[in-house]
C-alpha cells in the first residue's frame, strides 16, 4: 500500500506529461493541417450522350465499364426512312438540275439564234430596201417615157388613118407603145413582191424580236428551278444532319458509365442513352468549413484516403470554388426577417490525384488531410 502511494504521484505525473504532450501534439497538428470527411470522388467528364431526334434504336454496340477510344461509334437510330427520304431527294434534284441544264442550253441557242437572225435580217431589208427604192425610180422614168410614147402614139395613129405616115412607122410607134406599158405592169408585179417581201421581213423582225420575251420567259423558268432547287438541298441537308444526328460516338478516350436504353427501344430527342466517363480525369471534391480555409490554397499537399480501397494517395488543392454550397441550395436561406442563425458554411475545394489510382470510381467517399501552406 506505501508502495502503490509512492508510485501513484509519478503515474499521475506521467499522465500529466502524457496529457500535455498529446494536447500540445493535437495543437501543432490543427495548426499544419486540416482534416475533413466531407469528400466524394468526382469528375467533370463524365458525360451524358443522346441523340439529337427520335427513333427507334438500331443497335448499343457497348456495354457498361468497356472502354471506348475518341470517334468510336456507341450507338445508332434505325434509318431507313431518311436514307429512302435522301434517295428521293437526290432523284429530284438531279432531275432539277438537268432540266435548268437542259433550259439554259436552249436559252443560249435562242439568243444565240436572235442575233444572228437580227443581223441577217437587217442586212435583207437594208439590201430590199435599196432594190424598191430602185425600181420604184425606174418604174417613174418609164411612166414618164410611156407618157410621151402616148403622145406619139396617139399623133402617128391620126397620121396614120390621115395616110400621112406609113403603116410600117405607125406599127412601130405602137409597138414600143405597148411594150413599154407591158414592161411596166411587169415591174409593177416585181415592185408589189418586193413590197410583200419587205412586209414578210418585217413580221420575221418583229418575230425575231418576240423570241427575246422567249428570252425572259426562260430565265424566269430557270429562276424557278433554281428555287426550287435550293428549297431541296436545304431539305436534303436537314435529311443528311438526321442520319447524322442518328449516330453516337465517343466524345473522348474513357469508359462506359452506364447504359439507359437498349437496342430496339424507341426513345424521344434529348433522353439519356449512354454515360461515359474520362477515368484519368478524377479529382476530390471536399465540402470544408469556411472556419478551416485558413492556410489553404491551390498547390497545397493533400493525404487522400477512399475508404473503399482503404489506401492513401498523394495529391493537391488544384481550385477553391467562391461560392458556398448553400449558395445553390434549391431553397436557400431567408434572413429577410432578421431572423438569422449564425452556421458555418462550407465551401467546395477540389483536389487532384497526384497520379489517378486504379480502380477509383465516381462517388467514392473518403478522408482528406490538407497540409497548410499559407499561414499568413
Amino acid at each position: 500500500f506505501l508502495m502503490k502511494k509512492k508510485i501513484a504521484p509519478f503515474i499521475f505525473i506521467f499522465l500529466l506529461i502524457a496529457g500535455g504532450y498529446s494536447l500540445f501534439e493535437y495543437i501543432m497538428f490543427n495548426k499544419k493541417y486540416v482534416e475533413s470527411n466531407a469528400v466524394f470522388v468526382k469528375s467533370d467528364s463524365l458525360t451524358f450522350l443522346s441523340f439529337k431526334l427520335p427513333g427507334k434504336i438500331e443497335k448499343i454496340y457497348v456495354k457498361e465499364g468497356q472502354n471506348v477510344n475518341k470517334g468510336e461509334l456507341l450507338a445508332k437510330l434505325d434509318t431507313k426512312s431518311l436514307e429512302i427520304r435522301k434517295k428521293e431527294l437526290l432523284a429530284n434534284i438531279n432531275a432539277i438540275e438537268d432540266k435548268i441544264k437542259a433550259t439554259k442550253i436552249q436559252k443560249e441557242k435562242l439568243k444565240n439564234d436572235i442575233s444572228t437572225n437580227s443581223k441577217l435580217l437587217k442586212n435583207e431589208k437594208d439590201k430590199l430596201q435599196k432594190n424598191i427604192e430602185s425600181m420604184a425610180f425606174s418604174i417613174d422614168a418609164m411612166k414618164y417615157k410611156l407618157k410621151k410614147l402616148k403622145s406619139d402614139y396617139q399623133k402617128f395613129k391620126r397620121l396614120y388613118l390621115e395616110q400621112k405616115v406609113s403603116k410600117e412607122k405607125y406599127e412601130n410607134v405602137k409597138v414600143a407603145f405597148y411594150s413599154l406599158k407591158d414592161q411596166i405592169r411587169a415591174q409593177e408585179r416585181k415592185f408589189d413582191a418586193l413590197l410583200l417581201n419587205n412586209k414578210t421581213i418585217e413580221l420575221k423582225i418583229q418575230l425575231n424580236e418576240n423570241n427575246k420575251k422567249e428570252l425572259k420567259r426562260l430565265q424566269k423558268s430557270i429562276d424557278a428551278k433554281k428555287h426550287q432547287l435550293k428549297a431541296l438541298n436545304e431539305k436534303l441537308a436537314l435529311v443528311n444532319q438526321n442520319i447524322k444526328d442518328s449516330f453516337i460516338y465517343a466524345p473522348f478516350n474513357g469508359k462506359i458509365a452506364k447504359k439507359f436504353a437498349n437496342s430496339n427501344e424507341v426513345v424521344n430527342a434529348g433522353m439519356k442513352i449512354l454515360s461515359i466517363v474520362d477515368p484519368k480525369n478524377l479529382y476530390v471534391l471536399d465540402l470544408l468549413e469556411e472556419t478551416k480555409l485558413k492556410g489553404i490554397k491551390p498547390g497545397c499537399d493533400v493525404k487522400i484516403h477512399i475508404d473503399a480501397l482503404g489506401k492513401d494517395f498523394e495529391g493537391e488543392v488544384s481550385e477553391i470554388l467562391p461560392a458556398s454550397a448553400s449558395t445553390f441550395a434549391l431553397v436557400p436561406r431567408d434572413i429577410s426577417s432578421g431572423e438569422f442563425t449564425k452556421l458555418a458554411q462550407r465551401f467546395y475545394v477540389k483536389i487532384k490525384f497526384s497520379k489517378v489510382p486504379k480502380n477509383v470510381f465516381i462517388g467514392m467517399s473518403g478522408e482528406v488531410q490538407i497540409a497548410k501552406c499559407d499561414l499568413h
